[in-house]
């Protein structure tokens, strides 16, 4: 996997195999079996198997397992700050946005088209 490559030209069956190879990669360095490592974690071998095969799993197990490996720190990494972005200037008032509006189109204006001109 190479972690320049933009991920979203993958598909995603692709980047969740990825992420159950470095599981489990990280799981057998730590000198763990699946069995031992899903007892640490709370949650079932067989879903820490399905998850190491990129057979998918919830965002619940995910966390316990990387945190059952001295990874929970990580975690947060995962979606980078919202709070603070150079291209929107809201971001330097420090107010934490709570919704989402979109611009209001007017409905009276119309598409412009030529031989609308006023005279």
């Amino acid at each position: 996997m190479d972690p320049n490559e933009n991920s979203f030209e993958r598909p995603l069956i692709a980047l969740l195999a990825d992420l159950g190879q470095q599981l489990e990669a990280y799981r057998i360095s730590r000198n763990l079996k699946q069995a031992e490592l899903a007892e640490l974690a709370g949650v079932g071998r067989s879903t820490l198997a399905r998850m190491e095969a990129g057979k998918g799993g919830t965002i619940d197990s995910l966390a316990r397992v990387m945190r059952a490996l001295g990874l929970g720190e990580r975690l947060l990494q995962v979606v980078p700050d919202a709070k603070v972005s150079p291209l929107d200037p809201r971001s330097e008032t420090g107010k934490t946005r709570k919704r989402v509006r979109h611009a209001i189109r007017s409905s009276k204006a119309g598409k412009w088209t030529w031989g609308d001109e006023a005279p």
